[in-house]
């Protein structure tokens, strides 16, 4: 006999940040943008719209899906343009420091 239900559904565009993406998967990149409401930010290709709700989870893109990040700048609204500059220095900051997933083995590898 169930007692309760589970009230948190997840939403089939959020995924694990545990996962490691598919690499490439923003080949067929549009845009990206800071959703205000939901302090989050939506990555747009034309396949699919893939929702991030942390900073951190960027760390799960691989090399080249955080390059495309860096060279497009991210859509937001003049009064949110703070919170979104956060996320463009985030994905500069794995580029810089190999923070991405499976980067080249080198003196930044702590798997020694």
């Amino acid at each position: 006999m169930k007692t309760a239900e589970p009230i948190v559904r997840r939403n089939p565009g959020v995924r694990d940040s545990f996962t490691r993406r598919t690499k490439g998967i923003l080949r067929k990149f549009k845009f990206w943008a800071y959703d205000p409401v939901l302090a989050e930010v939506v990555i747009v290709t034309e396949e699919q719209s893939i929702r991030i709700p942390s900073s951190y989870d960027l760390m799960s893109f691989h090399e080249e899906d955080i390059l495309i990040l860096t060279s497009h700048q991210i859509r937001t609204g003049e009064k949110y343009e703070e919170c979104a500059k956060s996320w463009t220095s985030a994905a500069a900051n794995i580029l810089k420091n190999y923070l991405f997933a499976d980067p080249p083995p080198g003196p930044h590898d702590l798997r020694v």
